[in-house]
């Protein structure tokens, strides 16, 4: 630590005041003890202290420095001090818990907080700030606690001493050191994610390959990226990856990217791609962020592409990216990007692997539709075929021989596949013989069988009766709807004082 004020150092609350910052005491959490520090007329030359506050060296709180002025890389990762060596700063600060906690520099910038996507939350849950891998903070409503002062006490630290680790004035603040800083995330972040055996070359390769395809970065860039990551998360042999980038864009070499990364990692492409696109990196797989699938018969799927969502009615059409863009075309009315097929399959598999799946009732199913169009044929035809001067009970099987054949006895239903077949005709639907069958079988509890009229055998379905009365295909019940019309009207006639139809109604 540097300990006196010979080197331009401030270290006392008049100090910086003197340098031309604004001071603002806390109380020993943290929290400005001043209303309006943020505002425009606050001056901390007015603020009423006690008299030696502003001069004393080892001052008895928290207090800290607005940031209208200043940029505070504050830094919530510790490995990512590692990788620091690439940034040239005048202002550096911490704390003897954590050295280099802080970068100062002069200028102004957008606040930004670097953080790990979500799928990474097991690799990152142990350090103190999680996913938070830097705060880039500025901005006349925020403020830092610098070198003077104490840091606040925390709930599971005491306070410590901030001081200077490092200091030869402010250095300007610009793009530059912006987008070096996202680099030195992103090699963080893939340090901590650093495999520990096994798949390191592939990890690497595929690194070094989105660079490649994905950026200007020369092959020179690519392989020290490559060499430094390596070497400061533990390999035994980094040089082996120092020419990475050189043979990433040889064209006889086999080539990595975003799909092999994501896979090593067990994660999305968009999740890698969301990683990369701190240094600029767009990539097609990082624009399929979520697959649907709905439990009804055939499937249907959605499939979220940026920010909108396309219907896929033929589980075919995703194995086909050709056809997948045609649907982008049409949904979206934008150009698809280029896939290579065998991205899309890898794609495609980790789009699976998270699938999101989602019941639905069967009237949104084709098949429940039909099913459903099945179990109100057969009832209806129950209802007809019935002469109510007759026992209901009488076997009325002959009835089967009909064009319709329908009929109802012993407790089943009986019915031909052709009259079936008809039925759906009639309202313009149709269904492959085999899968009627099918659904009759698997649905319905249907069982083949022969009935003999006039010496001759008629083959038919021959199905239990509660398998049709209380089918999940079922959607009206006509008994709901007589009690329904008859409460209905009771009401209106009480309103009016009369039958709705102008005269007595036995209904």
């Amino acid at each position: 630590m540097i300990n006196n004020f010979t080197d331009g150092a401030p270290r006392t609350a008049k100090e910086w005041q003197d340098l031309g910052y604004e001071v603002i005491p806390c109380n020993s959490e943290g929290v400005p003890i001043i209303k309006g520090w943020d505002k425009d007329l606050y001056d901390s030359k007015k603020i009423t202290v006690p008299a030696d506050y502003m001069e004393k060296k080892n001052i008895p709180g928290v207090w800290g420095v607005r940031l209208e002025k200043l940029v505070d890389l504050d830094i919530d990762n510790p490995i990512l001090q590692k990788f620091l060596g690439d940034i040239i700063c005048g202002a550096k600060f911490g704390r003897k818990s954590n050295p280099i906690s802080h970068l100062l520099f002069e200028g102004v910038t957008e606040y930004e907080s670097v953080v790990v996507p979500q799928a990474f939350e097991k690799h990152f849950k142990q350090f103190p700030h999680g996913r938070v891998l830097l705060d880039i903070r500025h901005g006349q409503d925020r403020f830092t606690y610098v070198p003077g002062g104490l840091r606040p006490h925390k709930k599971n630290a005491g306070a410590e001493v901030l001081d200077w680790i490092h200091f030869t004035g402010f250095m300007k603040y610009d793009t530059r050191t912006n987008a070096l800083m996202k680099e030195i995330c992103l090699k963080t972040a893939l340090s901590v994610l650093f495999p520990a055996t096994g798949q390191r070359d592939v990890f690497i390769t595929a690194i070094a390959g989105i660079f490649a395809k994905h950026t200007d970065w020369t092959d020179e860039k690519i392989n020290q990226f490559c060499f430094d990551l390596a070497f400061k998360s533990g390999s035994d042999n980094p040089s082996r990856y120092a020419s990475k980038g050189t043979d990433a864009r040889k064209p006889d070499n086999k080539h990595f990217g975003i799909p092999k990364l994501a896979e090593v990692l067990e994660v999305t492409p968009a999740d890698v791609s969301k990683l990369f696109a701190w240094v600029g990196v767009k990539d097609a797989s990082a624009m399929f962020s979520d697959l649907v699938v709905y439990n009804t018969d055939p499937k249907q799927w959605r499939l979220k592409f940026k920010d909108k969502w396309i219907d896929i009615w033929d589980t075919s059409i995703l194995l086909s990216y050709t056809k997948v863009k045609v649907l982008i075309l049409e949904t979206c009315m934008e150009e698809p990007p280029e896939v290579l097929p065998k991205d899309w399959k890898v794609i495609r598999m980790q789009l699976l692997q998270n699938v999101k799946k989602e019941d639905a009732p069967p009237d949104s199913s084709y098949y429940g539709v039909i099913a459903g169009m099945i179990a109100q044929f057969l009832q209806k035809r129950r209802e007809h075929s019935i002469d109510y001067d007759m026992d209901k009970h009488e076997d009325r099987r002959f009835q089967i021989a009909s064009s319709w054949g329908c009929a109802f006895a012993e407790r089943h239903y009986w019915v031909k596949t052709e009259a079936i077949i008809n039925d759906l005709k009639k309202d313009r639907l149709s269904l492959d013989v085999r899968k009627i069958a099918h659904l009759l079988r698997t649905e319905f509890n249907a069982e083949q069988t022969k009935v003999t009229i006039d010496k001759k055998e008629i083959r038919c379905w021959k199905i239990p009766e509660d398998m049709v009365d209380g089918s999940r295909f079922t959607n009206n019940d006509t008994e709901a709807f007589a009690n329904g019309w008859r409460k209905f009207k009771k009401e209106k006639e009480e309103a009016l004082g009369h039958s709705i139809y102008g005269k007595k109604d036995n209904y």
